[in-house]
């Protein structure tokens, strides 16, 4: 049964530079190039047919093009149990009425997710026993990306493995310019 989530892939000027954050940190698992994007809905499991009815649903998404920038660090999680260490958004609005609207379009195969959409690039796992992240935090606060030109949406499929998720893109949504 397809894992599927909207996202958008990052161009590779910012995948490398969130790639050259990663220091040894005790018991993260980083992602890597192929791993980095930012979800903007996750769907989850759905039979093969919702995936052609949700194929569907999307082509009716009239978006504009944005402009988006990275910037700042943060966790989710307890500061003694971390979870997921990520790198923010920079004016995160557009990307917010973004998912609003697939969250319009989607509705009829998705219930409505209860927490607020905090947009992020998950750059590591925390296993448990991690190291304390703040000495991180502090020296990549300053992280900002120059920004970039989103100019579509994504469709996913997550294929779980050992070595963390494998992501292929099933279709794709133009935003208009």
């Amino acid at each position: 049964m397809p894992r599927l989530f909207l996202g958008l892939e990052l161009p590779e000027h910012q995948c490398q530079q969130l790639l050259a954050l990663q220091e040894p940190i005790v018991s993260l698992r980083w992602q890597t190039a192929a791993q980095l994007h930012l979800t903007v809905r996750f769907i989850g499991a759905v039979q093969e047919l919702q995936v052609d009815e949700l194929t569907s649903a999307l082509a009716a998404l009239d978006a504009p093009a944005f402009s988006l920038q990275l910037g700042g660090v943060g966790y989710f999680g307890s500061p003694q149990r971390p979870s997921i260490l990520w790198a923010g958004v920079v004016a995160p609005a557009p990307l917010q009425a973004l998912r609003e609207q697939v969250d319009e379009l989607i509705a009829p195969w998705c219930a409505a997710e209860p927490q607020r959409f905090v947009p992020h690039v998950t750059l590591a796992r925390c296993g448990p026993g991690s190291a304390p992240l703040q000495g991180f935090l502090q020296r990549r606060r300053g992280l900002l990306s120059v920004p970039w030109q989103v100019k579509e949406l994504c469709l996913f499929n997550s294929d779980p493995g050992s070595g963390g998720s494998r992501y292929s893109v099933l279709a794709r949504y133009p935003l208009e310019g």
